[in-house]
């Protein structure tokens, strides 16, 4: 995210936007009004508004995404030695709302996350459409590949002033700034998603990892009622990342949720599973 990029009144219209989608999304979780066809209405919404439409809008390839804002960030401090207030203040902002209602920005508002969710829904088995099923990788695994990729992005900005991501964004798809390396590695990310939930924002996003840290504290996320509870495990099945199960299981650390509200759907109690905060 260009320091220029902060100047363009659209950038402030999409942020916005986006907490306008986050506070909906959540109020729609709480209410568990989150149904198949509502997810898929916000996907195919949100990768049209939130990228094609942006993407034509905000020229020079430089649409806000929640990666961008980071990777300037680290980019103006560790390689300018200089800390830009508004860009600052926008990753400040997206934090807080993954603190205040988990991943709902990364699940609801980035644009690259929405399409992988949209692909990856496109290449579901049609005999189980109430959930979403594909290669679940362990998360161990993913996280520490994404971990090893911050650490990279990190090192050749201290380095060298080398920006990896740079290179091969992906969010350059919704503006249609090609090169080669973007073509080639935005392809076998849009590719794997047909078979992998997210793979982007689990294996490699910086965002997503510090995200991830974040969510950890967050106010609201699925809550399970265990005297209601018929563990069934429904919830777990239905949750496209190894989170649900995380959170059945009552670990201290969960994998990545992406507030995509499929575990709350397929409960068949409503007192049992709900998108909550943590009981006083």
């Amino acid at each position: 995210m260009p320091n220029q990029m902060t100047l363009n009144p659209l950038v402030l219209v999409k942020f916005a936007l986006w907490i306008i989608v986050v506070i909906v999304a959540t109020i729609l979780l709480l209410r568990r009004k989150v149904t198949s066809k509502v997810r898929l209405a916000f996907l195919i919404g949100g990768v049209l508004v939130f990228g094609f439409v942006f993407g034509f809008l905000i020229p020079g390839g430089l649409n806000p995404n929640p990666v961008s804002s980071l990777r300037t960030l680290l980019a103006t401090v560790l390689v300018k030695h200089q800390l830009v207030l508004p860009v600052t203040a926008m990753l400040v902002i997206l934090l807080l709302i993954v603190w205040v209602s988990n991943k709902s920005i990364c699940g609801w508002g980035c644009q690259l996350g929405l399409l992988q969710d949209l692909l990856h829904r496109a290449g579901l088995p049609k005999q189980c459409p109430e959930s979403i099923e594909g290669w679940k990788p362990p998360f161990w695994l993913s996280n520490s590949v994404r971990i090893v990729a911050f650490v990279a992005l990190v090192a050749g900005l201290v380095a060298s002033g080398l920006d990896w991501i740079g290179l091969i964004d992906p969010f350059q798809l919704f503006s249609f700034n090609f090169t080669l390396g973007i073509v080639l590695f935005s392809a076998g990310v849009l590719i794997a998603s047909l078979f992998i939930y997210r793979p982007w924002c689990r294996f490699l996003c910086p965002f997503g990892l510090l995200g991830w840290l974040v969510e950890q504290v967050s106010l609201f996320r699925p809550r399970i009622n265990r005297e209601a509870c018929k563990e069934c495990q429904l919830c777990v099945k239905a949750c496209p990342t190894n989170a649900m199960a995380d959170f059945y299981a009552g670990k201290k650390i969960h994998a990545d949720c992406f507030a995509c509200g499929a575990c709350i759907e397929a409960c068949p109690r409503e007192d049992a599973l709900g998108w909550r905060m943590k009981p006083g």
